[in-house]
């Protein structure tokens, strides 16, 4: 598969990409330095919450686009079932119509629909298929995708390692944005706790919720012990590279991702702002860098980390407040009734908005409030200065004491005005050849009846007057692309009414806009779901990475292992693999990641199923995988109405599957290294939510989270 060569994009500036969950956001994405938006439709994107775009929308986006020399992706990440593959279809039909620079896909029906059918849309990888190693990478290019998104959860050292053994195809990367607590596409908590699926777009924000667990009472030194003390054990910090950016630029990654569809055009343009400058050769020390960057985190911040980036000295959750809390303008000095003295550290001014986090009796209390009051009737305080002010005193169960951090979350002139959305709508060149007969004008091969032609009194040029007059093609979806006029009429110069060949011109687009319309009435083939082999009870296998034995209905047993869906160090992991094959040859494997698929082609001997993190949600992606795996025998699904195996009732499938270490992150200080690296193999503990609870385990680098339900 062609790409780019990274080794010549080494010193070039790679693409800046950022969130457009709207028009507006689209275009102070590019007023504010972007090169790229990626944007989702009203269906099938993985942020439904978001506005999203309407097929108008895109096509005037597409038209600003063309005239800036900027691109836009297609976000179609989201798994759909049989029953949805219709609309899909007629959603890529449209999609084909418009062009996009990139269609940005999950689920493996979606791309090999695409890749079948709609073999002009760039396919792209998206970081839901939680491709973290090289194979995974390969594996994605020999299906078709032509630039691959990698999980949010790598190194510099690894994305490096991965550039460097996959030169053929374009990476793209997060920089900038939230972070979940579960690596991207493994995370089941808001489908098993509340029956939105996130990758299905409705994603519940489980990791942004209260959780209580006896070792953070604790640990925190903030409780008795007696889970008394609730905390937001999963909440990531925000993920913000600065600087660190010019190290992928260095070695050659091709794109750099903002995270934030959600977010309105205030974030979307200072995000853009802040990294064009730096990517432009500024540093964090310029004055107008420093300005983009207090921007953009009064806009939308969380605390930030470097997450992954390189090894962590600090943590990257969040226990003590989930949400935007902006910049650090000041200290509490002391509350007073419904006031309190701060000194400030940053200037601010009435109408900006303020927020204090601060330990009550129990646990965290917050409070937002706007800046209404500065005591000597002033409008503004300067930067150093101790001011009394208005205070939500009442807010809290206990006064915030001396040293509470005060936080700015909004500035009064802060707001961008609305920009002008009057953009022309794009319309499909089409060639045009024209054939002017005697009493009729062949356009493209259909005929269009005219009276006998005759010689014009006053002689016009012919090509000119047509070309006017197709040029204007009203509110069709097309327009005039490469004239070719052949005049075969017997007459030199031919008289054409106007009358006609506006006649003439209306007709032939009404044909054009129809066509169009009848091709999105879906020629999709409704098949009979396929009967895959009886797998065992999902339970039965356990988790990963253990070989069981399950009695068949033979009597006899058969051994089962199934692969974890996170296998950094990859060579090592397929190298313990390839002994446990060779010691149990008639074992049955399980297929967590994509990344497997290659493995599984080497072993046509070893029968494979695709497990339920290598999801087969409908009949293309299950006969994607059984079209490359041969020795596939079945797969397992989490949905009750699936064709496939559902996974059962009484197996509960992990809510989190993450790299990032609770114990260390959450419940005490990180003493060492890399997420977990400080854990014992197995360190398990328990957590609760609304009197559901639930078990921890630590794994290495992985933690895994299920709801109590059997040993892990």
């Amino acid at each position: 598969m062609e790409g780019k060569n990274p080794q010549s994009n080494s010193k070039n500036r790679p693409e800046l990409a950022l969130p457009a969950g709207s028009l507006q956001c689209a275009l102070y994405a590019f007023k504010g330095g972007a090169d790229a938006v990626y944007l989702g439709l009203k269906e099938f994107s993985a942020r439904k919450g978001a506005v999203n775009f309407t097929f108008e929308d895109v096509r005037k986006l597409k038209q600003l686009c063309m005239s800036q020399n900027k691109k836009f992706y297609i976000t179609l990440n989201t798994l759909v079932t049989d029953e949805e593959l219709p609309e899909v279809e007629k959603l890529l039909r449209q999609l084909e119509y418009l062009k996009p620079d990139g269609v940005i896909v999950q689920d493996l029906g979606i791309a090999r629909l695409i890749r079948e059918s709609f073999p002009t849309l760039p396919l792209h990888g998206s970081t839901q298929l939680a491709v973290h190693t090289i194979q995974g990478v390969k594996e994605l290019q020999k299906m078709g995708f032509t630039r691959i998104v990698l999980s949010r959860e790598l190194s510099f050292n690894e994305v490096e390692r991965i550039r460097k053994a996959c030169p053929d195809v374009e990476l793209k990367v997060f920089v900038h944005g939230a972070l979940c607590y579960g690596f991207s596409g493994l995370c089941m908590a808001s489908e098993c706790i509340t029956g939105r699926s996130a990758n299905r777009g409705a994603c519940a924000q489980i990791c942004r919720t209260w959780f209580s667990c006896e070792e953070a009472c604790t640990n925190n030194g903030r409780g008795s012990g007696k889970n008394e003390t609730n905390s937001w054990l999963f909440s990531m910090k925000d993920l913000c590279l600065g600087e660190l950016v010019k190290e992928y630029a260095r070695i050659g990654i091709d794109s750099l991702k903002i995270e934030g569809r959600m977010k309105g055009p205030e974030y979307v343009y200072w995000c853009a702002r802040y990294y064009s400058l730096l990517l432009s050769g500024k540093s964090e020390e310029d004055e107008e860098v420093e300005h983009a960057k207090e921007c953009m985190q009064t806009s939308f911040s969380r605390e930030t980390t470097t997450g992954f980036f390189k090894t962590q000295k600090d943590t990257m959750t969040c226990t003590d407040y989930p949400s935007h809390r902006g910049i650090r303008v000041g200290t509490i000095e002391r509350v007073l009734n419904n006031k309190a003295v701060i000194r400030f550290e940053k200037p601010v001014a009435l109408r900006d908005g303020l927020l204090v986090i601060s330990q009550g009796e129990k646990n965290n209390e917050s409070a937002g409030f706007g800046l209404s009051f500065i005591e000597g009737g002033r409008s503004f305080i300067s930067e150093g200065e101790t001011a009394t002010v208005n205070f939500p005193s009442q807010e809290f169960s206990k006064r915030p004491g001396f040293g509470t951090t005060v936080w700015c979350t909004s500035r009064h002139n802060q707001n961008l005005p609305l920009l002008n959305e009057s953009i022309p709508l794009y319309k499909e060149p089409i060639d045009i050849d024209i054939r002017i007969l005697p009493q009729s004008l062949e356009i493209n091969g259909q005929i269009y009846e005219t009276d006998p032609l005759q010689e014009a009194k006053n002689p016009t040029d012919a090509r000119t007057q047509i070309k006017g007059i197709f040029e204007a093609s009203d509110k069709s979806l097309f327009s005039l692309g490469n004239l070719s006029l052949k005049n075969e009429s017997g007459i030199q110069n031919p008289f054409l009414p106007l009358s006609l060949l506006k006649r003439i011109r209306r007709a032939f687009y009404e044909d054009l806009d129809n066509r169009f319309e009848h091709s999105l009435e879906t020629s999709f083939e409704q098949t009979s779901k396929k009967a895959t082999a009886t797998l065992p009870k999902r339970r039965d296998i356990g988790l990963w990475d253990e070989i069981v034995k399950i009695d068949d209905p033979n009597g006899s047993k058969a051994e089962f292992m199934s692969l974890s869906p996170l296998m950094f160090d990859e060579e090592e992991y397929f190298k313990k693999l390839d002994g446990i094959v060779e010691a149990h040859p008639h074992i049955i494997v399980g297929l967590n990641n994509v990344a497997q698929i290659e493995w599984a082609k080497r072993h046509p001997e070893t029968k494979v199923f695709a497990d339920f993190f290598l999801y087969t949600y409908n009949r293309l992606a299950y006969e994607e995988l059984a079209q490359r795996l041969p020795n596939l025998i079945g797969s397992y699904e989490t949905r009750k109405d699936t064709p496939f195996t559902y996974v059962g009732d009484d197996f509960k499938v992990p809510l989190f599957v993450s790299r990032v270490c609770l114990r260390h992150n959450s419940l005490g200080p990180l003493n060492k290294g890399l997420s977990c690296a400080g854990c014992s193999k197995n360190s398990t503990y328990r957590i609760s939510q609304n009197g559901r609870c639930y078990k921890v385990l630590c794994r290495n680098c992985t933690t895994i989270v299920t709801e109590e339900q059997h040993d892990i």
